[in-house]
């Protein structure tokens, strides 16, 4: 069987949120591991209830999961995100890298960079390629919103450009694929990347 990342990811974030404990930051403002979990939780099996993240005609539904959720004990909040139900969208062969590898990488780099001393992970060549693939498909909502054309460049691994070209200043970023995923993904002030 092909190695998959997200799978993978979705372990080490459990194993980190356990080491971090339940009360530990995140990177997401006002948000601890607990409610990093419960979030993650909520969103695989309860789409109701993560739709009212978006949609404030479903935010009674997602109050009442996030309570119901910070009555259970962290173990087994934990269990609940390490072994996802089998009825999820992401057991669909190719959806669970779509749906979950950037979610789980991200989420797992909010715990982990949201320590005092925190150090760069380094991923295998295999697991890099497939962060690649997912940061080329996160610049495009990014360089939407942007004035001006937005290029990635990772060494080793390539560039890619996307937005209005002509138009507004262009910028370039330039890191390790997780880097700018993490970037693209709004972790600006603790992705290790250059921007010109």
């Amino acid at each position: 069987m092909k190695d998959n990342l997200a799978r993978a990811e979705r372990l080490r974030l459990v194993d980190s949120a356990r080491r971090a404990g339940e009360d530990a930051p995140t990177l997401c403002e006002g948000w601890n591991v607990r409610d990093l979990a419960t979030h993650l939780v909520i969103r695989e099996r309860h789409p109701r209830a993560a739709a009212g993240i978006f949609m404030p005609k479903f935010s009674d539904r997602l109050r009442a999961k996030e309570d119901e959720y910070a009555q259970m004990p962290f173990s087994r909040l934990l269990g609940l995100v390490a072994a996802p139900p089998k009825w999820t969208p992401g057991a669909l062969p190719g959806v669970e890298t779509v749906m979950n590898t950037t979610e789980f990488l991200v989420h797992h780099e909010d715990i982990r960079r949201a320590a005092i001393e925190w150090i760069p992970r380094q991923l295998s060549k295999a697991e890099t390629v497939t962060v690649w693939a997912q940061t080329k498909v996160a610049l495009l909502p990014f360089a939407a919103k942007a004035k001006g054309p937005v290029t990635i460049e990772a060494p080793s691994f390539g560039t890619r450009t996307a937005g209005k070209k002509g138009s507004g200043e262009a910028t370039t970023i330039t890191g390790a694929p997780l880097e700018l995923l993490l970037y693209l993904m709004g972790r600006d002030d603790h992705a290790l990347v250059d921007v010109h």
